[in-house]
């Protein structure tokens, strides 16, 4: 009784704040609604009516009305829009042209209000006493939940890397001999590992990742690969202590890892 009263509380917070709305729907996709309940969206825009909405949730249409009315610069961020005159009338045209035409629109319309999929979801976290509604919210916290493991474990993983490159960097400092070459050998063997694993160097993934210069590359890598950059650097930590030379190194790793790629 405790968990499920825990489990209440925690998908009310998503009616309680606007933060972790718009948090949420900028970070997830939005198809699950249509796996929970068809939706006979308007156009391939997947745009619907407030009608449609309150059919979604079965709830009245006052009820989503009203939502909207007290939420209006969410719902207005997230494109929402009201039809009138000649924009209405080449909306209906739009629809009776279509393939998609769920729900006929009535002539006598002369306002209609237009919502998109993401405000579909926005109502489902701020809706209260609804049974869809809850639904929804507690499908997010999965989600969250499963997020936070996920980001957890990347971050275990991140740490470990960061280990095995200050041990890499070590092995370089102790067995390189000096030279005035030396004070390359971290971005060179560096490079060398991003190019064997991703085809390219440090600064090319960087532009392509669009990360800043100040910022560290390595944290926009997935767990997987930054999995793969720890498997190479212990490999190459180990071959610099065995005195093979930055060549040798390369090929050997070029034997192992790009023919196993292909």
């Amino acid at each position: 009784m405790k968990n499920m009263k825990n489990q209440s509380d925690k998908e009310l917070i998503y009616t309680e704040s606007k933060t972790l709305r718009n948090e949420t729907l900028d970070a997830i996709s939005y198809d699950f609604l249509d796996k929970l309940k068809v939706i006979p969206y308007l156009t391939d825009d997947m745009v619907v009516t407030t009608q449609q909405v309150a059919n979604y949730y079965e709830c009245s249409l006052d009820s989503v009305k009203t939502i909207i009315k007290r939420n209006r610069e969410e719902f207005e961020s997230d494109g929402m829009i009201i039809l009138t005159g000649t924009e209405l009338d080449n909306f209906k045209e739009k629809i009776l042209q279509g393939s998609n035409e769920p729900d006929k629109i009535s002539s006598k319309t002369r306002s209609l209000t237009i919502l998109t999929k993401r405000s579909l979801l926005r109502i489902g976290m701020l809706m209260t006493s609804n049974l869809m509604a809850t639904k929804i919210r507690n499908y997010l916290l999965n989600i969250e939940e499963k997020t936070e493991v996920d980001r957890k474990s990347w971050a275990i993983q991140r740490e470990v890397g960061i280990i095995e490159r200050k041990r890499m960097t070590s092995a370089i400092s102790k067995y390189i001999p000096e030279s005035r070459h030396k004070k390359f050998a971290y971005p060179n063997y560096t490079n060398m590992i991003y190019k064997i694993l991703f085809g390219c160097d440090a600064k090319t993934l960087r532009s392509a990742k669009n990360v800043k210069t100040n910022d560290a590359l390595r944290d926009s890598f997935s767990e997987s690969e930054l999995r793969k950059i720890e498997e190479v650097e212990t490999i190459v930590t180990g071959l610099i202590s065995m005195d093979f030379t930055y060549k040798q190194i390369e090929q050997m790793l070029k034997d192992r890892f790009i023919k196993k790629l292909e």
